[in-house]
C-alpha cells in the first residue's frame, strides 16, 4: 500500500512538473503582449548620458572651480578663457533642472550632482540653468521649486561651498516670448540666493539690449552665445574669484 501511494504521489508530481512550463510560457507570452515597446531615447537623452559618463571619468582629486549648466555653459571654453586655472565645465546641451519631467526622461542637474559637483572637489560653484525648462513650458514657479531642490541638496552635502547662482539670460528672435518668464524666474532665483546664502550674479542685465532682449552682437541664434558674450562672462567670474 505504501509503495502504491508513493508511486501515485510521484505520478502527480511528474504531471505538475510537466504542465508547469507550458503554463509559465503562456503567462510570459500574455505579459509580453501587454507590455508596450519602450520609446528610443532622444538625442538630448543620449547626449546627457554620454556627458555624465565623461564627467565620471574626468573628475579630479584636486580643487576645482565648477561651471554647471546647459548648452550655454557647455559652450564656455574654459581652457581658452581660464588658462592655467583649474576650472572644469559641467554643462550639458539641452539639460534642465530635473524636476517635473516625464518618467522616461532621466536628465537634470539635480540627478547628476555627484559627477558634476560632489566628486569634483569644488572650491567654487557657478550655476546657470533654467532656459530649457522655460522653453518646454515650465512656469517660473516650477523652475523655482527645482532650484530649491537643487540648492538644498548641495547645501546638505557642502554647507560651506561658495555657490554663485547666475541669472537666466534673455532671448531674442523666435524665443522672445520667454522673456517675461525669464525676468520672473530671475527674481525668484535672486531671492533663493539670499535664502541659501549664495551669491547672485546678474548676467541678464549685462547681456540685454534696450528692448530687454539678448544683444544681437553676442548671439548666433537668439539663445546661445558668441565669443564677445563669453568674454563678458569670463570677466565677471574672474572678478568674483579675484584672480
Amino acid at each position: 500500500m505504501k509503495l502504491a501511494t508513493a508511486a501515485l504521489l510521484g505520478l502527480i508530481s511528474t504531471t505538475v512538473s510537466l504542465s508547469s512550463p507550458s503554463a509559465a510560457s503562456a503567462e510570459t507570452t500574455a505579459t509580453k503582449k501587454s507590455e508596450k515597446p519602450k520609446a528610443a531615447p532622444s538625442v538630448a537623452q543620449i547626449h546627457y548620458a554620454t556627458r555624465v559618463q565623461s564627467f565620471r571619468e574626468q573628475n579630479y582629486v584636486f580643487a576645482n572651480v565648477v561651471l554647471l549648466g546647459d548648452s550655454i555653459t557647455e559652450g564656455f571654453d574654459v581652457a581658452k578663457y581660464f588658462p592655467g586655472r583649474r576650472v572644469i565645465n559641467r554643462g550639458i546641451g539641452s539639460d534642465v533642472i530635473g524636476n517635473n519631467l516625464p518618467d522616461d526622461d532621466k536628465r537634470g542637474v539635480t540627478r547628476r550632482l555627484n559627477e558634476s559637483v560632489f566628486d569634483c572637489a569644488p572650491t567654487q560653484l557657478f550655476i546657470m540653468i533654467g532656459i530649457n525648462d522655460l522653453a518646454q513650458g515650465h512656469t517660473p514657479e516650477i523652475v523655482e521649486a527645482g532650484y530649491r531642490e537643487m540648492v538644498t541638496k548641495i547645501r546638505e552635502r557642502l554647507p560651506l561651498l561658495p555657490i554663485h547662482l547666475q541669472s537666466v539670460l534673455p532671448t531674442r528672435g523666435k524665443l522672445t516670448n520667454l522673456n517675461p518668464n525669464i525676468v520672473d524666474t530671475n527674481a525668484r532665483i535672486q531671492k533663493l540666493a539670499a535664502e541659501f546664502h549664495c551669491d547672485y550674479i546678474d548676467l541678464h542685465s549685462k547681456m540685454k539690449d534696450g528692448n530687454g532682449e539678448l544683444r544681437e552682437e553676442i548671439t548666433r541664434d537668439g539663445v546661445h552665445l558668441t565669443e564677445p558674450a563669453y568674454k563678458i562672462w569670463k570677466d565677471i567670474i574672474l572678478d568674483k574669484l579675484q584672480w
